[in-house]
């Protein structure tokens, strides 16, 4: 997983490649399309906030971040820790990215409780590194208790008459040894960290020479002025993101339902069918979309299929399946619905929308067929209308 947010090579390559191909433009106008390219990397690698939260967050990490234009994923945690995580929507959100940038199995409220516990008392070192660390040990230790059961009642009762060389072999000095390595641990990793910020600070130092500082510390606001010609020339292109016919509308539920009873469908209940028609609102995407998805990656989730209730967690395969991300069918709709729009946002003149949505969301080529198909089915049968894309 990648731990920058914004890295000191892909800072490097990206302004290679943008003076090669803008050799003809000003270093202003390159600087200009610098950032905003460097915007877009940063936004995708931010937690799924709201565009204002996600703003405000990225705007904040380049200020503290300018002398250098490195981001690690531990600057990113701690600006998120200032947010207010009592919003469901913000700490949902940062838990789905820690859990998702973790190679290990996260218990989600364990994610959640810690996240609250640092956002209220900042701990001395906030790393997502120690987080996954502390939470896969606390599950561990969990599971230690819950297999000790009686034993442990044995040996605090032998501990009370045990020589000094029993003591020494003791599960009291054997948590005693790994709390000193865990505390030499954070300690050692503290002093990594210090010395990678400093080297990463001395190598960007000269990054932008060409450049005064006081013309970086600015150039956000010269980068919206630049811009604004840039991002005209570039509209000329796009065909307006999400056509009319993908827009939110409001369906008959009882009528979807019914279509999904027919399949013997899972998400025909609740809390599965509110959800998905709450998520498509939230990010103004046809609801009969977001199920047609579910069709094509879980056939509607039949309630007779083997692991029913969990694949209903996550009938869309965000983060790769239901079986590597497993959550509630809230979160799963959110990144979904979220997912769509942004990728739907960029989809370029006379592309089909659906195939355009391919391109990202899916590895199957042909993925795009079936959810239009079932996109069509389901808009003849509850909404009396078809969906016929014309170029």
């Amino acid at each position: 997983m990648q731990e920058y947010i914004l890295s000191e090579g892909e800072a490097a390559r990206l302004k290679k490649y943008i003076e090669k191909k803008y050799v003809n433009l000003d270093s202003e106008q390159r600087l200009a399309i610098w950032s905003d390219a460097a915007h877009r990397v940063i936004d995708s690698r931010l937690p799924s906030f709201p565009d204002e939260v996600k703003k405000q967050l990225r705007f904040e990490l380049l200020n503290k971040h300018r002398d250098t234009l490195v981001i690690h994923q531990d600057d990113a945690l701690a600006e998120c820790l200032t947010l207010d995580l009592n919003q469901e929507e913000l700490l949902n959100a940062l838990t789905v990215w820690v859990s998702s940038r973790s190679v290990i199995p996260l218990d989600d409220k364990g994610v959640r409780d810690t996240l609250k516990q640092w956002s209220q008392h900042s701990p001395d070192m906030i790393s997502l590194k120690v987080l996954v660390k502390e939470r896969s040990q606390a599950s561990e230790a969990l599971q230690l208790m819950n297999e000790s059961g009686c034993a442990a009642e044995e040996t605090a009762a032998a501990v009370e008459t045990a020589t000094v060389a029993d003591f020494l072999d003791s599960p009291a000095t054997a948590i005693w040894k790994w709390f000193v390595h865990y505390q030499a641990s954070i300690v050692s990793v503290t002093l990594g960290c210090l010395a990678a910020v400093t080297i990463l600070v001395i190598r960007m130092n000269s990054f932008w020479n060409e450049q005064p500082a006081a013309e970086v510390q600015s150039y956000p606001s010269v980068m919206e002025i630049v811009l604004r010609d840039i991002r005209e020339r570039e509209s000329l292109q796009r065909a307006g993101g999400i056509p009319d016919d993908l827009h939110y509308v409001k369906v008959d539920k009882k009528r979807l339902a019914q279509f999904l009873q027919d399949r013997n469908s899972l998400l025909a209940e609740e809390p599965y069918l509110s959800a998905i028609i709450a998520s498509a609102k939230r990010y103004d995407i046809h609801p009969l979309l977001l199920f047609a998805i579910t069709g094509q990656e879980q056939g509607f989730v039949p309630k007779d299929q083997k692991q029913a209730k969990q694949i209903a967690n996550n009938p869309f395969n965000v983060f790769g399946s239901w079986e590597s991300y497993n959550t509630t069918i809230e979160v799963s709709a959110d990144i979904a619905a979220k997912t769509v729009k942004n990728i739907s946002s960029r989809r370029m003149r006379d592309e089909h929308p659906i195939q355009w949505l391919n391109k990202t969301y899916a590895e199957d080529p042909e993925w795009w067929t079936g959810v239009t198909w079932l996109f069509n089915t389901m808009r003849q049968q509850i909404e009396g209308k078809s969906f016929e894309w014309a170029k």
